[in-house]
C-alpha cells in the first residue's frame, strides 16, 4: 500500500467512519515519527458513524502519523477504537 503524500501547508480533511456510532466525537491525532504531539483535534459529525477533521499539515516535509480514537460504552464495559496511518508530506510542486 503506498503511503499518502501531501504537500506542505496544504489543508486536508481526514475522515473516520465506524460501524457503531461513539459515544463522543472521535478525536485525531498527528505525531511525528518521534512521537512528539503535533497536534490534537475533535472530529466534526457528519453522520452517527461518520466524522471529519480538517488540519492544516505542517510546513516541515517528513512523515507524520495520524491516529483516530473514539470509545463505545455498552453495557457498562468501554471499548476503544483506534486507527493509526502514516502519510508523508514533501513539497512535489517545485517552482
Amino acid at each position: 500500500m503506498a503511503i499518502p503524500t501531501f504537500e506542505p501547508g496544504n489543508s486536508i480533511q481526514f475522515t473516520f467512519v465506524s460501524s457503531v456510532a461513539p459515544d463522543s466525537a472521535p478525536i485525531f491525532k498527528v505525531t511525528g515519527v518521534a512521537d512528539t504531539v503535533i497536534a490534537s483535534l475533535t472530529s466534526i459529525q457528519s453522520t452517527t458513524t461518520a466524522f471529519y477533521a480538517m488540519y492544516t499539515l505542517p510546513s516541515s516535509q517528513g512523515f507524520y502519523i495520524g491516529e483516530w480514537f473514539a470509545q463505545k460504552t455498552v453495557s457498562g464495559s468501554a471499548y476503544n477504537f483506534v486507527k493509526k496511518f502514516v502519510f508523508r508530506v514533501e513539497e512535489t510542486n517545485i517552482p
